[in-house]
């Protein structure tokens, strides 16, 4: 009689726990279709994560998914993972306390004057791509040349949305 591999041993089920105060169910699947469950499950973790940082304010910068791999049976299986997501917030001030008129004036127009300074830079970086760009022969830098002048003109039409100073910092990083 011949040995036969018994599909249970082949592509075993595989039992999943939850961390505490998760949410969702801690379902078993076969180890075939393991990754497909534990990357499903934390690609909704990070769904989570993106709907908190949206009724809190926030932006979502950067999101990842770990997952352990582990052979079972015949096949390369997740036997867990992790999700992480860098959510950035404003910065909020306290509007509740009454401050002195002429403070708040003064206030308004440094950052007025502030958000003038940065627009300037903002546009002295377009301009330096754009001289840059007439140069360039290279069509890998031309591309990226591009995307980069995209992305500045859309910080200085949404000066108001987030802190340029902030955008103004990955954009300077980025073209380095």
């Amino acid at each position: 009689m011949i040995d036969s591999i018994k599909p249970e041993h082949f592509n075993p089920y595989l039992g999943y726990k939850l961390d505490p105060g998760e949410l969702g169910l801690a379902n078993s699947s076969p180890a075939s279709l393991s990754i497909l469950r534990v990357a499903a499950h934390e690609l909704g973790n990070i769904n989570q994560f993106k709907s908190q940082a949206l009724k809190k304010g926030g932006i979502v910068i950067y999101t990842d998914i770990d997952l352990n791999l582990k052979r079972r049976g015949g096949f390369l299986a997740a036997v867990g993972g992790k999700s992480k997501a860098v959510i950035l917030y404003r910065k909020e001030t306290d509007k509740s306390s009454p401050q002195d008129p002429v403070y708040e004036l003064q206030n308004t127009e440094k950052n007025t004057k502030e958000t003038k300074d940065i627009k300037q830079k903002i546009e002295k970086e377009i301009q330096k791509i754009t001289n840059e760009l007439r140069t360039e022969t290279d069509p890998e830098k031309i591309k990226k040349l591009i995307s980069t002048l995209q992305s500045l003109e859309i910080y200085k039409s949404n000066s108001s949305s987030l802190d340029l100073e902030f955008i103004l910092g990955l954009t300077l990083d980025l073209t380095v």
